[in-house]
């Protein structure tokens, strides 16, 4: 597909968003436009079959000495859209909205790469070759988008870089990350995270931050109640069966109920406070193979079935609990979504500053989608606008539909041209082939 280096919906949104690119003489702000719309409208996109798509715009040598250039700029200029939309109220987060703390592994095909490594990938179910990166996600009522990214490098794969001194543990990165996101006007006052990132430390920085937060606790997680020490799951098997009840349990997102067989417990967690427990009993419900949640169970030691989640908001029910840690998964779908339709593993820069620039971008594509849909930019391109992939296909009926509007203004230009008519008058058009040669005969 050919196509232009910006058009009118794109420059609004970089015009409004990006303060560096408000040049319009700034090449890199071209060139950001330029890869928004490839990434955007392009099977398996590169700088390479971007450039080549490009109509009109920089040549290649240009086009890669300002990508670059933009490689070190990306990270800082997706940070600068995100603050940015936080002034617009379509957008912005609010205090009643959810964050989402998870580790995605972006698989990658050589050891080489800088930050590349082994990592358990959750999604393959395996360990696989790729990059850790650890993100944060945003939800409210229909708007979603990504906040914020850090990678994860191990000790080892720094050493073998000679940066041994830039190790974090993944938990310190999430720790720096919360702290930057409760800083943020209008932050979420929840937060939702499986239980690796449960620690107590992250627990203590939360409370300490007035936020509520959902997770699962760690399984060689203790608690007491009236003085007497359980393990969880003997504090589960200790619960009368008929004292569970039957809870329906709707998706913020998908607005899907399922109906779960809970019973609560106040409890006191060692050097993390008091919390409510929600236990699920699973030998009383059929499996559901679309539960995202089938893999979180667990066994108790006499080998019943249960889930367990913890929270620091005392007063919440089973039916909120549950509600709100479901909230957890659109980071997911979120992941699964851009790497099928915004081409997020698709990157093979080795340097790590080319990853981040890489996801960066990618990023800034889904933001921008996003702002499309809210302002019901695609509004007649696509009846569908509710994931990434059926945007994607809104914005490029809208893009064909305005690049064929481009030729026509084209083909208009060159009716008045004199040049284009003197080629059509001498060139292709018989009358003028005989009366010329008719006066070089002369």
């Amino acid at each position: 597909m050919k196509f232009l280096e910006s058009h009118e919906m794109l420059r609004a949104f970089v015009n409004k968003y990006v303060n560096s690119t408000r040049d319009k003489s700034d090449i890199v702000g071209k060139i950001l436009m330029a890869l928004i719309t490839g990434t955007i409208l392009l099977a398996r996109p590169s700088p390479n079959k971007i450039q080549d798509g490009l109509v009109t715009g920089a040549s290649k040598a240009t086009f890669y000495r300002h990508i670059h250039r933009l490689a070190s700029e990306m990270p800082g200029i997706y940070k600068q859209v995100f603050e940015n939309l936080q002034q617009y109220s379509k957008l912005k987060m609010h205090e009643d909205g959810i964050l989402s703390l998870h580790e995605h592994v972006i698989p990658h095909s050589s050891g080489e790469m800088e930050g590349v490594d082994w990592f358990y990938s959750t999604t393959e179910d395996k360990t696989i070759l790729g990059l850790s990166t650890i993100t944060m996600h945003y939800f409210r009522a229909g708007v979603e988008y990504p906040v914020d990214f850090m990678f994860y490098r191990r000790l080892e794969e720094l050493e073998r870089h000679g940066a041994a001194e830039l190790y974090k543990e993944k938990n310190e990165i999430a720790r720096e990350m919360l702290t930057a996101a409760c800083a943020m006007p209008g932050s979420p006052r929840i937060v939702v995270m499986d239980s690796f990132f449960m620690t107590k430390e992250n627990a203590r920085l939360l409370s300490n931050s007035g936020r509520y937060y959902v997770s699962r606790p760690k399984r060689n997680w203790t608690c007491t109640i009236d003085h007497v020490k359980y393990t969880f799951s003997s504090l589960f098997d200790t619960i009368p069966a008929d004292e569970f009840k039957q809870t329906r349990v709707e998706n913020p997102k998908t607005g899907k109920v399922r109906v779960q067989w809970t019973a609560e417990r106040i409890v006191y967690i060692p050097k993390a406070g008091k919390h409510k427990v929600v236990f699920i009993d699973c030998d009383r419900q059929q499996k559901d193979e679309d539960d995202p949640g089938e893999n979180e169970v667990e066994k108790s030691e006499t080998g019943r079935c249960f889930r367990v989640f913890v929270t620091n908001n005392l007063t919440w029910d089973a039916a909120t609990i549950l509600a709100v840690y479901a909230a957890r998964w659109p980071i997911k779908t979120s992941y699964r979504d851009m790497s099928q339709d915004l081409n997020l593993h698709g990157c093979k820069w080795r340097q790590l500053h080319g990853q981040y620039c890489f996801i960066a971008l990618t990023f800034a594509c889904y933001l921008f989608l996003t702002w499309a849909k809210v302002n019901k930019l695609l509004t007649g391109y696509n009846d569908e606008q509710n994931t990434i992939g059926q945007l994607k296909e809104g914005f490029s009926n809208y893009y064909q539909d305005r690049f064929a509007g481009w030729l026509i203004e084209v083909k208009q230009q060159c009716e008045t041209c004199p040049i284009a008519n003197w080629i059509h008058d001498h060139v292709y058009c018989r009358s003028g082939r005989n009366s010329s040669t008719r006066g070089v005969n002369r």
